[in-house]
């Protein structure tokens, strides 16, 4: 591989699949390599030089900063409801004080939300376990469950037939805060926007022509999802993407400052970072 390709984390959630399509069949981004994983192992690749730029969790951001700049006005954030972000109980919300929660090692920044909301927004003492075991055994071990991703829409379509409270954690934040949240960033190596600026430069243009294609999917794609997601129907995957804020608002930026600032008081974090953001002319400058 060219010391000049930029590689690039590619999320392997539904969520994803429409940006990772159209960059490799319509945009052909140059000198890129893609590499695909769960967030939390995208994190980490990232953190140890692996990836030069991923879209990774948001929280892995705050947890180096200084090192990472973020892609301008790109991500995952909610709308409202983000029936991906799930927590899943026996017990209602309202008696989960005092219980014990299970974390999915797939996604750092979902763990950490639902530690602020639990803990900061609705004043709860809880412990924390992080469970890789299915939904059903997982709720064997604890008295509710993190999952994100095709895990948690796949356990929404039959949480009513289990007898499940299912809460989406965007709608939670959301309720309490009266701000949408970021789950996700394009976030790169400083080192790796010095060193492929112009690489990068492109990536992100090509991005924002991706943006304008996610609104009108193609029927090759959709058939291509919903033959590996035999949970899914045609509709339940448009509405699904639909639910998903690409394009990342001042209101989405000020949510994350809130959510940083929350999970340093947590002691979640060691402090609130600083957003920097990529510049393809000046290399960076403050969100």
């Amino acid at each position: 591989m060219s010391a000049q390709t930029l590689r690039v984390g590619e999320i392997s959630f539904t969520n994803c699949e429409n940006i990772f399509y159209y960059l490799r069949n319509r945009h052909h981004p140059q000198g890129v390599s893609y590499h695909r994983g769960a967030p939390a192992v995208l994190n980490r690749m990232l953190r140890r030089g692996e990836l030069d730029l991923s879209i990774s969790s948001s929280i892995e951001y705050a947890r180096g900063c200084g090192q990472y700049l973020v892609l301008p006005g790109v991500g995952i954030g909610s709308k409202g409801a983000l029936p991906s972000i799930r927590l899943f109980s026996r017990r209602p919300l309202g008696a989960l004080d005092g219980s014990r929660i299970g974390l999915s090692a797939e996604s750092a920044t979902t763990a950490t939300l639902c530690q602020v909301i639990l803990g900061k927004l609705l004043g709860y003492t809880n412990a924390y376990l992080t469970i890789a075991s299915p939904l059903e055994s997982a709720l064997e071990q604890a008295d509710a469950m993190v999952l994100i991703g095709d895990k948690a829409l796949e356990a929404d379509s039959h949480a009513d037939t289990e007898d499940l409270f299912s809460y989406d954690l965007s709608v939670l934040w959301q309720q309490r805060t009266g701000l949408p949240f970021v789950f996700a960033l394009w976030i790169v190596r400083k080192e790796a926007a010095e060193r492929l600026r112009s690489r990068l430069g492109g990536f992100w243009r090509a991005l924002g022509e991706v943006h304008d294609d996610i609104e009108r999917p193609d029927e090759e794609l959709i058939g291509r999802v919903l033959e590996t997601r035999p949970f899914f129907t045609r509709e339940y995957l448009l509405a699904y993407w639909d639910t998903i804020a690409y394009r990342l608002t001042p209101e989405h930026m000020k949510g994350l400052r809130l959510f940083y600032r929350l999970s340093a008081e947590a002691g979640l974090l060691e402090r609130v970072p600083e957003i920097e953001l990529f510049d393809p002319a000046g290399l960076y400058s403050p969100a």
